[in-house]
């Protein structure tokens, strides 16, 4: 008979070392605590909201609106939260806020500038570019032209395409604009300072008109017509 072949015997594997077994659920447990550490307690929470930008409104009137309380924890103060909040304010136009970490909260705020006033029923409403009213005054705002139009609105195009023509104006002539009368999208007029009357008729060639109209208002006149640029007139 042949002799039967050994077989090699295989040696088991000697046990893992029992602290092997506990460090993956340890390394979790921890990891587990120091995340509810952070999202929960107030250790690493906000010690400092800082605002910039900010011109009439103050650094207390945005921090309260934009809601971050002292000792929230960072993880869960939410930026585009605060701009919903702030947005909510009337004067402001656009809102950030950036976490600095690691207990700081920086606000970015931009305010909205007036262009124009209009005289409404419950007092003088003051309005951006965009024709957004943001302020109620007492009196007309100082160096700033007054709207004379139906109404006053951001969705009406009359307020549109009056604001449109003071934005296109180089700021020297925009200086010297007391009042935009505007009937409808197609007929603006401006008054100026000296009793001048600029006639701009509608938005269309609005960057040749506002070309033509500084060196047109050199000439001596008091009603200035650049509703066909192509031929302007003094009269």
């Amino acid at each position: 008979m042949e002799r039967a072949r050994r077989r090699p015997v295989r040696r088991s594997a000697p046990p893992a070392p029992a602290w092997r077994r506990f460090l993956l659920p340890g390394v979790l447990a921890v990891a587990t605590i120091g995340f509810l550490v952070v999202y929960f307690s107030p250790l690493l929470g906000v010690r400092t909201v800082r605002v910039e930008g900010n011109d009439g409104l103050s650094s207390d009137a945005v921090i309260q609106a934009a809601e971050v309380a002292e000792g929230t924890p960072m993880l869960r103060v939410d930026p585009e939260q605060i701009r919903e909040h702030l947005r909510g304010l009337p004067k402001v136009a656009d809102a950030t806020a950036v976490l600095d970490w690691p207990s700081t909260v920086i606000i970015q705020v931009t305010e909205r500038a007036p262009a124009a006033y209009f005289r409404a029923t419950d007092g003088i409403r003051v309005l951006d570019v965009a024709g957004v009213p943001f302020e109620t005054v007492a009196e007309p705002p100082a160096g700033v032209p007054e709207l004379r139009a139906p109404k006053a609105a951001a969705d009406d195009p009359t307020t549109r395409a009056a604001l449109s023509v003071l934005v296109a104006l180089p700021v020297p002539v925009r200086g010297e604009v007391t009042a935009v009368l505007a009937r409808s999208p197609s007929d603006v007029r401006l008054e100026l300072t000296g009793g001048r009357t600029v006639d701009w008729g509608s938005l269309k060639d609005t960057q040749r008109k506002a070309l033509i109209l500084p060196p047109l208002l050199t000439r001596p006149g008091t009603v200035y017509d650049v509703t066909t640029p192509a031929l302007p007139t003094v009269a």
